[in-house]
């Protein structure tokens, strides 16, 4: 562990921003759902009915878990707070272990740190102690914004002691996982696919919370966190699992390494065909994004499903004061439309994120050197380009219809209609390109400053979701182009936004174009 110090202070520079960050989303997030109960349910009989509207719902309680209270203050909605956050911290710790175990790794940093005084455990033992803190950091930010919000102590501080917990949690098995994979993509199929697993087995178990398949949730450590019930009977008990997974997870993780190559995985990547028919840079996107938004599909329509079939249930979650509370977020209409219109922007979100990682794939290519080798051949600089918008918008694109089409398939509701159902989602298109195109031209003019890609998401986010209930000027929500969307089918579609924003969308990607032809290749 020799130089452990150095490399914590290295791993906490190159994150602070997307710590800091991530940090101050959980806190706007829980503070603003503590105080929206108050306003939302304004009583014990208002919360009660809401409560039990939610564990009617299979839907509702595959996606947030069983309220075992019915008069709990949290319910409902603590429940969504919780795993909300529960998310979030989890793709932070993952991206923090993976980044500087795996990622330094791959790259030939890590040969030069092992060349000097620098322990072999070091670089490993410094990420974990950072996504360990920044967990603990994470969950005792929570507790005074929750308290803040209107929500009791106890309750609060089990909130955050549980959020931590996951973070814990999988920090242990990041670490685990970059012993088992033998490239940066592959440790992030491994980790990610635990977290897929430990998804369905707290829905399992959540969905049978009566019968004998509820025990599927205590091997999740998402169903850890779940079972301390904040505010849903407040027990401390099961905090003892995350920390004893973490316990446990650490010295496994030190001794795999300690039976591996550096650069390489204790699983070897399957062998690759002796031939291949990839002759085009088309071909070569494809292959290097395919998995992805395989990944990325399923999870759509498998949200799609769930968020469908839980339309019917919405009536009884909501009072006129959480009707208006949604209609700040961005959903108009009737119980049904705002719920679809609020899925439809959130699902939007994603596509957009979906987009800018895809074209952040371009950038990591040349980073790394990849790019050299390609444009050796007969590839043009446009041509590497494209292949990669293509991906981007095309796959942001499929993912939007995805959610659409599955969300109407789920409710199946003869009153209003299939196509009336899904056509909120199609109204974004344009914005996720908008997004999508911004971030190519990030990487084609100021490539250094890629970081500026997931800032921009995060701040239409942010804008979108807490701009009108915080009180933000008018003219500042305007600056996300989701703002521009119609909102049907409440709203009658008017074709002049959506197609100013496909050209804005169209101008930009030949402002990237421009960007790429000109600039020196690489940039590191």
């Amino acid at each position: 562990m020799n130089g452990w110090r150095g490399l914590l202070r290295l791993a906490w520079r190159r994150d602070r921003v997307m710590i800091s960050a991530s940090l101050l989303v959980i806190w706007v997030l829980s503070y603003y759902s503590a105080d929206a109960m108050k306003t939302l349910y304004t009583g014990t009989e208002q919360i009660v009915a809401a409560n039990q509207a939610a564990n009617t719902s299979t839907g509702v309680v595959a996606m947030y878990g069983h309220v075992y209270h019915l008069d709990s203050i949290g319910g409902i909605g603590a429940n969504k707070l919780a795993m909300l956050d529960f998310l979030v911290l989890a793709f932070l710790v993952i991206a923090i272990v993976r980044r500087h175990t795996r990622a330094e790794e791959e790259s030939g940093r890590f040969e030069l740190l092992g060349s000097t005084s620098v322990g072999r455990h070091a670089p490993l033992g410094a990420a974990v102690l950072l996504a360990v803190v920044t967990s603990l950091v994470t969950g005792f930010v929570t507790i005074p914004a929750a308290i803040a919000g209107g929500w009791p102590f106890g309750g609060s501080t089990l909130l955050g002691l549980a959020l931590a917990g996951v973070g814990l949690s999988f920090a242990g098995l990041a670490a685990v996982a970059v012993q088992l994979s033998s490239s940066y993509r592959a440790c992030g199929a491994w980790i990610f696919g635990a977290l897929g697993v430990s998804f369905v087995l707290r829905v399992i178990g959540d969905v049978s919370w009566d019968r004998p398949a509820r025990f599927l949730s205590w091997l999740s450590p998402l169903g850890w966190a779940q079972q301390v019930r904040y505010f849903d009977g407040d027990r401390a008990w099961p905090l003892v699992f995350p920390v004893a997974f973490l316990l446990v997870c650490l010295p496994v993780a030190g001794w795999l390494q300690g039976r591996r190559d550096l650069g390489a995985g204790l699983l070897a990547d399957r062998a690759g065909r002796p031939t291949t028919t990839m002759g085009s840079a088309d071909a070569l996107a494809w292959r290097l994004q395919r998995a992805t938004l395989v990944g990325w599909v399923i999870t759509y329509v498998v949200l799609g499903v769930l968020f469908g079939s839980i339309v019917n249930t919405i009536g009884g979650l909501m009072t006129g004061s959480a009707t208006e509370m949604l209609r700040k977020l961005g959903g108009v209409g009737s119980f049904n439309d705002i719920y679809l219109t609020l899925v439809a922007g959130m699902a939007a979100f994603g596509a957009a994120a979906f987009g800018v990682s895809a074209v952040m794939r371009l950038r990591a290519e040349e980073s790394t050197g990849h790019l050299e080798t390609v444009l050796a051949t007969r590839v043009t600089r446009s041509r590497f380009l494209l292949s990669h918008l293509l991906v981007a918008l095309a796959g942001a694109s499929l993912l939007v219809v995805l959610l659409g089409l599955s969300m109407a398939a789920a409710h199946l509701s003869g009153s209003s209609g299939f196509w009336r159902e899904a056509s909120p989602a199609f109204a974004y298109l344009p914005a996720v390109w908008v997004m999508t195109a911004v971030t190519a031209v990030v990487v084609a003019w100021v490539p250094r400053a890629d970081w500026l890609g997931w800032a921009l998401i995060a701040g239409v986010v942010l804008l979108g979701e807490l701009g009108a209930l915080i009180g933000l000027p008018g003219w500042t929500l305007r600056i996300s182009p989701f703002a521009h969307v119609p909102r049907v089918p409440v709203d009658p579609m008017t074709w002049t936004p959506e197609i100013v924003l496909t050209l804005i969308a169209a101008a930009l990607v030949a402002v990237a174009f421009a960007g790429f032809r000109r600039r020196d290749l690489p940039v590191a």
